[in-house]
């Protein structure tokens, strides 16, 4: 069985060249080696040293890029480094983010510190304290607390300082500068705006529609990561805070015959389908009112979980199948995660692999429930 599911997972990812891809989870994760396609990477210290040819989607406590990056870099965590220039888009999401080199794509950034010296062809930034030092190669819009501008600006520049905006010396936009701020900008004389300059006041403000879609592609890719991150996390921390419930159902899953996961996997769907039946008949029976509400918060928390060790179940399967390794640890349940979201990518094939290991993990975990609950010794194992 997971000699099948490990071989199927890696037939799911050959073929799509946009699917091929490098995934590598560590602690302290440094990559010295050179990557031509994409490169997924988790860890607490992510170290990026060795060109990457192809995209770059990584997660972690920090995050340092410090070699040239041929496609988008997708970046999420506590403190964020690109040192070196990158070729596509940069999108990142974190506490600390701090952007050393040119961006020949659009600079997408949402944090509480930033601190941008490089340039973009666009930019778009929403932090607690930014410093846009760099200048910057097309339309720069900024919401922010304390906003400080310097450099050479391309295009148009709009600002949202709930705090201050500041202009550094030799400032110069070529467009106009327009923005919202408690307090009118001090404009050295230096500095040059060739637009002129528009103050709109310090009052509370509605963004136009073509900023607020603009925004509203930025935080689905802000919350695309944050969803990514704490999916993985919650995988890693359910592997590695209960390791021996969650080797019980992988080995339930991957340890039996073929017919035994199937055996689970139409269980977990029964139970899938039955349960919201289940919890109607109750609601319309008034008197069950308050069991179906309690019946459907276990039956939301048994599908997180079951999405959870759909992912644990693929990683160790990957971990069985291609290392030899039948221990389940946090770092094969990051694993499982990454995959179980590049399967996902693939139109309706994906989505059955994932329902059929979601399936799978709540008939096990529900065949465990019930055998701690009414074990006997006579009792026969599903």
């Amino acid at each position: 069985m997971k000699g099948i599911l490990a071989g199927l997972t890696l037939l799911l990812l050959v073929p799509s060249m946009a699917l091929a891809s490098t995934v590598r989870t560590e602690r302290t994760l440094v990559v010295a080696e050179p990557i031509a396609d994409n490169a997924y990477l988790a860890g607490t210290d992510v170290n990026v040293v060795a060109a990457l040819g192809g995209d770059l989607l990584s997660v972690g406590g920090t995050l340092t890029v410090n070699a040239p990056i041929a496609g988008d870099a997708f970046l999420a965590g506590g403190t964020i480094d690109v040192k070196r220039p990158v070729a596509g888009d940069v999108r990142a999401a974190g506490g600390r983010i701090i952007v050393e080199d040119d961006i020949e794509g659009d600079l997408v950034l949402a944090g509480g510190i930033i601190d941008v010296t490089g340039t973009a062809s666009s930019t778009q930034i929403a932090g607690g304290n930014v410093r846009l030092a760099g200048g910057a190669g097309g339309p720069v819009l900024i919401y922010g607390g304390e906003v400080f501008l310097a450099g050479e600006f391309m295009g148009d520049v709009e600002v949202f300082a709930s705090d201050r905006l500041t202009l550094g010396e030799g400032t110069h936009i070529h467009g106009t500068l327009k923005y919202n701020a408690p307090q009118q900008v001090g404009i050295p004389t230096s500095a040059v705006i060739d637009g002129g300059v528009a103050y709109t006041g310090g009052s509370s403000y509605l963004p136009s529609v073509e900023e607020a879609k603009r925004f509203a592609i930025a935080g689905a890719g802000v919350f695309f990561v944050a969803s990514v991150l704490a999916t993985v996390i919650a995988a890693g921390l359910l592997a590695g805070l209960f390791p021996a419930f969650a080797q019980r159902v992988t080995e339930r899953v991957l340890s039996r015959s073929p017919r035994r996961f199937v055996l689970h996997a139409l269980l977990g769907f029964a139970i899938v389908v039955a349960t919201p039946v289940l919890i109607l008949i109750l609601l319309l029976s008034f008197v069950g009112t308050v069991v179906a509400i309690l019946l459907a918060l276990a039956y939301f928390f048994l599908l997180i979980l079951g999405y959870l060790y759909a992912g644990i179940i693929a990683g160790a399967a990957l971990m069985r199948g291609l290392l030899k390794r039948s221990s389940v640890s946090w770092r094969s349940a990051v694993l499982g995660m990454f995959v179980l979201y590049l399967i996902g990518v693939i139109p309706v094939l994906g989505k059955l692999v994932i329902l059929i290991l979601g399936a799978g993990a709540i008939g096990a975990i529900a065949t465990i429930a019930y055998r701690f609950t009414f074990s006997r010794s006579d009792e026969l194992e599903v």
